[in-house]
């Protein structure tokens, strides 16, 4: 089924974890665990389905017409058809194909295993009854052991870790914790006896590493006193909905922790334990924050047992009762952390820390994912309270009627006495009049102070500018001070600013021009093409000189070969500018030009000006490979020609071309130029040149005795062969005819094929006359032949 299964759509049903089907238990007397037999086969496939389960055997090609073990969805799909069976059933839960009934009585129990019965009797459901298990007051269910007071695990695990040896690699270290941490839940210390060991895997071993030499008295002590806790787990109580509930959070500069506890007739018992590592961010937090994160992160690491119940939270961090109160004004950041508490009724408590028994689960937990925040939650209580509201006339009179400047400004309008603290409303004494309550200056309302910030948020509804929000105000109400507020008010507005107009530039800071060519250089990607190819532009800013590089690869790697090869014919220059491109911001690029004493300078992110030179560049080079590609050419070859001419071409900027200024010299093109016919020449160096050059010809002349050439037009030589073997002759014996020489170049031409071919003098051996035989009877044989 592996191919099948990659094609089928899985159902969307999560199978329920141990941690939600626990509360169901509460109290509970006697269990039974039924076992289906054979379980996936008892649910039959739908005919259209069946082909998909085909599988070969001797015998031919057989299909499931039952769901089988192997389909990926079968879990999912056999816990749904179970959950719809036995929901008109009571005390009943179940994990895939493992039922178990409880009750609180022998009657209850008894009723309702009976109830279960009958269903799956009425579905056809067969039972294995070799492994069922009818009233018993203990029994063992996906790996915990459910007893009246409550789970634990099931001692093979604790075994497990008993006998487990003293790891010697990082990996059986991990094996180890991973291990203890199944079980974690029932030691309250745990997170503080697993440091020790948990710090051996902050040194970024490999996985094989031996720890001989790091284990020390210390880790073995943490080692052993763990195995020792986990032999004596407390068992933790069932939850019931109708106990007082407490849920008691704790931070340290490590970790959080928190306890679920209920109090019954008995006194309190334990729930669940929780803890986590704090992440390198909230480890700087300052303790205040880390203690209201504790706080927050506990209740929603319970929120199955917390939410919708009222509970008390209990911390040893006093200001957290006023932080977290009706009337506080925490800073940003603890304020959304009670905005996320919004969902849920506590009251928060002070309690000494010697009385936390959540502070020793804080010193350090187990890494967990982050907090799943009920988005939709906040957003809902955001909205409701962050609406502008209107304000009615009541409210408007009653607020005038309490507000003390308002009675004050009635006071000086009735006996002419003004105080110094509304020495703005007597300026417009001659304005303010009383109207039913009400305080006016003209036709405009004075707004008491405790309801100005809402008028201001309502003038504020639809986001409407400095100047628009003065205007909708001026023609309705008035206080003083009014358009500071205004302005304060849009200017702190969130949404305005983000959907704002940038702040403006600042005055623009021109480079000046380095000393001397190739000292200060930048240098950008360009790409990728359509080919796949980037281009490294690399520019001098003295002369504007300018290298181009075509490469596919453009890591890190790539890029500092490239300048390699260009720093072997250019050297290096002192600086480079470059943007923020992962292959120029690397550690290893780093330490390339720190190696080569060059100084990088990277950009502001996303501010391509501060490069602007080779940005610049880059757009022509660009327009050149637009034109190419219209035109249906070669891209390297227009590159090629695209820099020929612009270094050739004096720079607006300069005056000069850049190959000039680079080179010292002009690059000679296609185009004429006096270079060709003027005579520019260095007589020192040539006087120099000359007087050695004919002392090393006078002394290679006599040692190779040389001599002149007296080959001329018309004279027959033979040609060296070529390579041959050890027994070929030194020259052909095919004459040839010498048909020009110029000192010691000779063009000469076979007489038999005609061919002409272009020797040196040392290549060629002049014929000497007729050859004759010495011996006059060889010479007679020869002749009649």
């Amino acid at each position: 089924m592996r191919r099948a299964n990659q094609a089928i759509l899985r159902e969307n049903h999560p199978l329920p974890s141990m941690d939600h089907m626990l509360p169901k238990i509460n109290k509970a007397q006697l269990f039974s665990k039924l076992d289906i037999k054979q379980a996936f086969h008892q649910a039959e496939l739908h005919p259209n389905s069946r082909h998909l389960t085909t599988f070969i055997t001797s015998k031919g090609l057989y299909r499931y017409k039952r769901l089988m073990f192997g389909i990926s969805c079968a879990p999912e799909l056999f816990q749904k058809i179970d959950e719809k069976m036995l929901i008109q059933c009571e005390g009943v839960i179940n994990f895939i194909d493992d039922i178990l009934v409880y009750g609180r009585t022998e009657e209850e129990h008894d009723e309702r295993l009976g109830k279960v019965l009958e269903v799956l009797k009425q579905n056809n459901v067969l039972l294995n009854e070799n492994k069922c298990i009818y009233k018993v007051p203990k029994v063992s269910f996906l790996g915990h052991e459910l007893t009246p007071e409550g789970a634990r695990p099931l001692d093979k695990y604790i075994k497990s870790i008993e006998n487990f040896r003293v790891p010697k690699t990082i990996e059986e270290l991990q094996s180890f914790l991973g291990l203890t941490n199944y079980i974690n839940k029932w030691i309250p210390n745990f997170a503080t006896e697993t440091e020790p060991l948990k710090e051996l895997l902050r040194k970024k071993l490999g996985r094989n590493s031996s720890l001989e030499q790091y284990w020390t008295k210390v880790h073995d002590e943490s080692f052993q006193k763990l195995k020792a806790l986990l032999t004596n787990i407390q068992t933790l109580g069932y939850y019931d909905v109708n106990d007082k509930t407490e849920v008691i959070a704790d931070a340290s500069p490590v970790g959080l922790g928190a306890v679920l506890v209920q109090y019954d007739n008995n006194g309190p018992r334990i729930i669940a334990y929780g803890n986590r590592t704090l992440t390198d961010c909230e480890r700087r937090y300052s303790q205040t924050e880390k203690e209201a994160l504790a706080m927050v992160w506990a209740i929603e690491h319970f929120n199955v047992f917390l939410f919708g119940k009222q509970f008390d939270l209990i911390t040893d961090h006093k200001p957290l009762e006023i932080l977290f109160g009706p009337k506080s004004k925490p800073c940003a950041r603890i304020e959304r952390w009670v905005l996320r508490l919004m969902a849920y009724r506590y009251n928060i408590k002070y309690r000494s820390g010697k009385s936390n028994i959540a502070d020793s689960l804080s010193r350090l937990g187990q890494d967990t994912d982050k907090p799943k925040t009920n988005i939709q939650d906040h957003i809902q209580f955001i909205v409701h309270y962050a609406k502008p509201q209107a304000v009615s006339m009541k409210s408007l009179i009653e607020h005038s009627e309490d507000d003390p400047e308002i009675r004050s400004v009635k006071k000086g309008l009735a006996n002419n006495e003004w105080d110094e603290s509304i020495k703005t409303y007597k300026v417009f004494e001659n304005e303010l009049c009383f109207y039913n309550g009400l305080l006016l200056r003209g036709n405009r309302i004075v707004i008491p102070t405790k309801l100005r910030k809402i008028v201001l948020d309502a003038a504020h509804e639809g986001h409407p500018g400095i100047v628009a929000m003065k205007g909708r105000l001026r023609c309705k109400v008035w206080w003083p001070r009014m358009d500071k507020d205004v302005e304060t008010l849009v200017k702190c507005c969130k949404s305005c600013t983000l959907v704002g107009i940038p702040n403006l530039p600042v005055p623009m800071k021109r480079r000046e021009l380095p000393i001397a060519p190739w000292v200060d250089v930048a240098m950008d990607l360009l790409g990728p093409l359509p080919s796949g190819e980037y281009l490294l532009v690399i520019i001098d800013y003295y002369s504007r000189y300018k290298e181009v590089k075509v490469t596919k690869i453009i890591t890190s790697s790539q890029i500092t070969k490239l300048l390699r090869e260009v720093f072997s014919r250019q050297g290096y220059p002192s600086s480079i500018t470059a943007d923020n491109g992962r292959q120029f911001v690397s550690e290893e690029f780093r330490k390339f030009c720190q190696d080569c004493n060059i100084i990088l300078h990277n950009t502001v992110p996303y501010w391509p000006q501060q490069n602007g030179e080779v940005e610049r560049q880059n757009r022509d080079i660009l327009k050149r490979l637009k034109i190419c590609k219209l035109e249906k050419k070669d891209l390297k070859e227009c590159l090629w020609d695209y820099l020929m001419m612009y270094n050739s071409t004096p720079h607006s900027t300069t005056g000069k071309t850049p190959s000039e200024l680079f080179f010292k010299r002009q690059n000679r093109d296609k185009i004429p130029s006096m270079i060709d016919i003027t005579e520019n020449y260095d007589s020192e160096v040539r006087d120099k040149d000359k007087e050695q050059k004919q002392k090393g010809k006078e002394y290679a002349d006599m040692r190779r005795r040389a001599q002149t050439c007296d080959l001329k037009a018309g004279d027959k030589v033979y040609v060296r062969e070529g390579d041959g073997n050890k027994l070929t002759s030194n020259f052909n014996p095919t004459p040839h005819v010498v048909e020009q020489t110029q000192e010691g170049d000779t063009m000469v031409r076979n007489e038999e094929t005609g061919k002409v071919l272009r020797r040196n003098i040392m290549h060629l051996k002049k014929i000497e006359g007729e050859w004759r035989s010495i011996n006059p009877d060889t010479e007679n044989s020869e002749a009649d032949h």
